[in-house]
């Protein structure tokens, strides 16, 4: 047995409604007993009634048969009781309070079929100081593998709902992709709500493991694409504030820090020792290398075994009821809607409930956290956070290579080209994402790598060959065909000991622009020496970041060069004074 509905919140003159989901298999003469006990007089005495136990005296008790409440087809009947303070034939709740209430479910012969555990909220005069609460949620995908988009507008439709609620909201900007022109983004842009979103990275990051690896600028760009889509949604909560749902430490809190973050909230469980209680209202908190204010989540109301979204929302309700009845001075209570698990529906059932409740009132993170901090003796309450989750290096030499490949191509093509290019260096950036598996990424990565190379290989440089030069300078043509349907720049190189391309820009190198087809260039050789040499032909991505392609070639300079004919002048020149001076010895001898 469930409850699916039950009213929020009751008063005298009003009525207790329960809708409640059967069991399988029932029988008419089965019975709903429903039993009133006296308020709980603290939160201690909530939690025990909680578990069934300290119930307190019976102050009221009604049976109905099952066959006068007729059961739809579901399974599910509604129950309802009148609520008076004197009236003998109605429930008698007298004062305000939280009652604890059984449902019980009995055969004819009064066998035990099931019990639920619940609480009536009995609301009096509105108080003059309600219970401050602050609402944090994280917009995630669903853990039932429920359709993302649909989630995320179920979400956002249930914040827009309660507008005048403030909640404090994380939400990845790459989850709103799929309904970028959905109904539901589009009227939670459109209405004015006291919502604010925290300052988010386009896709889940590990901030402190990007940080380490030296993608600063990575991290930089994706929390500027994040907080740039989300102040298109709504409104931005403080840059100095972050909420951690779970993921808090001192190494994220450090890199936080360094990069302005000075408010945080996050679990008890984050620290270390963890308290026996979360700390109600602002403390400080200790990382390595950083102090910040905080917040602390707490964790009331658990889910239990039996729980309907409905019936965990209304227990919280209750648990906070309790507090502002009975609690003084009034704490300061943080509540993260998505913690343990639940969903929108839970969402929805207790935002609905906390529009009734008005002994609390929510108040938005922002504000919260710059109150006193609290004291403990005249003391500042100190809490240390827990050292880092995980201390598993990641490799992201793959991303590195992924992206040199990718700067070389950029390097090749003109702006008007470059979709493509686009395209694979965002979901380079995006594959950073926390959500990312190992084994996805360097798929990723080993693709990217793969289809840059297929691109540059579409440049075919001229096969191994012959060059004679015929004088010591010459102009030789270089043909070469770029196979793709656009240009493509590229840094050609002609490297050889005994020759020097004397128009090359720089004297080594010369950028060319290959369009689609066979381009031909013609460069001015000039032979160093005479014979036969080799030639190192290569093109290179304009930033040098990548080979595209690398040629062998051999120069064959059969006419002397400047050194070769000074030579040769100079060995005629002495045989000619050799031959001129030996004609004379000879004639000489003869007279």
């Amino acid at each position: 047995m469930q409850i699916t509905r039950q009213s929020p919140t009751a008063q005298a003159g009003g009525s207790l409604e329960l809708v409640l989901q059967l069991p399988g298999v029932v029988a008419d003469d089965d019975q709903i007993i429903v039993t009133v006990h006296e308020p709980v007089v603290n939160e201690a005495a909530f939690l025990r009634s909680i578990e069934g136990q300290g119930l307190g005296g019976v102050l009221a008790s009604r049976t109905v048969d099952l066959w006068d409440l007729d059961p739809d087809a579901w399974g599910l009947v509604a129950v309802e009781f009148p609520l008076s303070s004197s009236d003998k034939n109605a429930i008698r709740i007298a004062r305000p309070g939280v009652y604890p209430m059984t449902v019980e479910m009995r055969t004819g012969s009064q066998e035990l079929i099931g019990r639920i555990v619940t609480h009536l909220i009995r609301l009096g005069e509105e108080p003059s100081q309600k219970l401050p609460v602050v609402l944090v949620t994280k917009i995630s995908n669903s853990p039932d593998n429920t359709d993302t988009s649909d989630v995320v507008a179920l979400w956002l439709d249930v914040l827009a709902e309660h507008a005048d609620i403030p909640v404090t909201i994380t939400l990845h900007p790459n989850l709103l992709d799929d309904i970028s022109n959905g109904a539901a983004e589009i009227r939670f842009q459109n209405i004015e709500t006291l919502h604010q979103f925290v300052h988010s990275s386009f896709v889940p990051t590990n901030e402190a493991t990007l940080e380490d690896a030296g993608l600063s600028f990575e991290l930089s760009t994706l929390l500027e694409l994040g907080s740039e889509q989300l102040r298109r949604l709504g409104t931005l909560a403080p840059p100095t504030l972050w909420v951690g749902h779970g993921s808090a430490d001192a190494a994220q809190v450090d890199h936080r820090w360094a990069r302005g973050i000075r408010e945080v909230i996050v679990e008890a469980s984050s620290l270390s020792p963890v308290p026996p209680q979360a700390p109600r209202g602002p403390v400080e908190v200790l990382g390595a290398d950083a102090n910040v204010r905080a917040l602390i989540v707490d964790r009331l109301s658990v889910k239990e075994r039996h729980d309907t979204s409905a019936s965990q929302a209304h227990r919280l309700l209750a648990h906070l009821a309790t507090i502002a009845f009975t609690e003084q001075p009034t704490p300061l209570i943080v509540l993260d809607l998505s913690a343990d698990a639940r969903d929108v529906d839970f969402a929805a059932a207790f935002l609905r409930g906390l529009s009734n409740l008005f002994l609390v009132e929510p108040v938005p993170a922002s504000a919260a956290i710059t109150q006193s901090l609290l004291l403990e003796d005249g003391e500042l309450q100190q809490y240390r956070l827990r050292t880092r989750l995980s201390s598993t290096t990641e490799d992201f030499t793959g991303y590195r290579e992924a992206q040199r490949h990718l700067a070389a191509f950029r390097s090749m093509i003109r702006d008007e080209d470059a979709a493509e290019h686009n395209e694979m260096a965002q979901d380079l950036l995006f594959s950073l994402s926390s959500d990312s598996s190992p084994l996805d990424q360097r798929a990723l990565w080993e693709s990217i790598v793969s289809d840059v190379r297929g691109q540059t290989s579409l440049i075919d440089i001229p096969p191994d060959e012959s060059i004679q030069l015929t004088s010591q300078k010459a102009s030789v043509p270089f043909s070469f065909q770029n196979r793709a349907d656009i240009p493509l720049r590229v840094e050609l190189r002609i490297i050889g000991e005994k020759l020097t391309v004397e128009d090359f820009d720089d004297g080594e190198s010369t950028t060319l622009v290959l369009g689609p087809g066979v381009t031909t260039h013609r460069f001015q050789l000039r032979a160093l020496g005479s014979g036969s040499f080799p030639v190192t032909i290569e093109l290179h991505s304009p930033d040098g970041g990548l080979l595209v392609g690398r040629a062998q070639a051999a120069i064959r300079a059969t006419t002397p060069t400047g050194v070769g004919l000074g030579l040769t002048i100079g060995a005629a020149v002495f045989l000619a004074v050799w031959w001129i001076i030996d004609t004379k010895r000879r004639k000489a001898r003869l007279s």
